[in-house]
């Protein structure tokens, strides 16, 4: 049985996510990875809107070390929302970080609204990558970054039956593209200065890190999160994970694209 049979983010998979990658958090690395994603980029007085901002993890640690002005967060997951909105006041962040819950579909912002359009590990969620790039390029504003890290894939071939295993097993939609892909649909969507950097040897280090802990230190807390059962499944997800990335199939990875005019 998934763990998104509640919603993509139900309780227990909130649970299940702080107890495993921290307060705050939908997706690995924590603030380490946030600062790996935005990496030799100055924030400091910037406006950002982060896309998919989860339960505001990544919102509070642009504010609070990489001295953004502010951060809007928007994200589909009403408990998701909730969540960051009551992380934002236990960390005196409510007047900067402000969440919003929003329907799935074109960025309700006015062109030239943000300095920078963040995003981790959300951009595979949605369908139409070409339409959603060509948005965040509208909202930005001349000399604006898109700073992005997904979970993406080797090529753009039909995933092999063990990539659908493993995604039957998420239960969560994942759209994925390449990072070559990527790097083209930046470009048509007139960004320059463009970086990738693919990111699997990372995340499969880190994934088997986790798997160790699940089985170890943290099971307990992981059980009274989710039972036994539950933790079990849990567990064999891990297992999937680490075996899409280590045939290299699971690419996660960063891009950064500027908007000149």
């Amino acid at each position: 049985m998934s763990l998104t049979d509640e919603g993509h983010y139900g309780p227990k998979q909130l649970n299940l996510l702080e107890v495993v990658w921290g307060e705050g958090f939908l997706s690995p690395g924590g603030n380490e990875e946030i600062d790996e994603i935005v990496k030799n980029t100055n924030l400091e007085g910037k406006s950002i809107l982060d896309i998919g901002c989860g339960c505001g993890g990544a919102a509070f640690h642009l504010i609070k070390k990489h001295r953004a002005k502010s951060v809007q967060g928007i994200d589909p997951e009403t408990l998701v929302i909730k969540t960051a909105q009551q992380l934002a006041k236990k960390n005196n962040l409510a007047k900067k970080a402000i969440f919003k819950c929003v329907e799935p579909g074109p960025l309700q912002y006015n062109e030239e609204t943000f300095d920078v359009i963040f995003s981790k590990e959300v951009f595979l969620h949605i369908p139409d990558k070409e339409a959603l790039l060509k948005d965040v390029h509208r909202i930005l504003k001349p000399g604006g970054l898109i700073i992005v890290s997904d979970w993406m894939r080797i090529d753009d071939n039909p995933p092999s039956k063990q990539m659908q295993d493993y995604i039957a097993a998420e239960g969560l939609d994942m759209l994925m593209c390449s990072l070559k892909k990527y790097k083209e649909l930046l470009e048509l969507t007139n960004f320059t200065n463009i970086e990738i950097r693919d990111r699997n040897e990372w995340y499969l280090q880190k994934a088997k890190k986790e798997l160790t802990e699940i089985e170890g230190p943290l099971y307990q807390k992981v059980v009274d999160v989710l039972g036994v059962e539950e933790t079990l499944g849990a567990i064999e997800i891990w297992k999937k994970l680490i075996g899409v990335l280590e045939i290299g199939e699971h690419r996660p990875g960063h891009f950064k694209g500027l908007k000149v005019k």
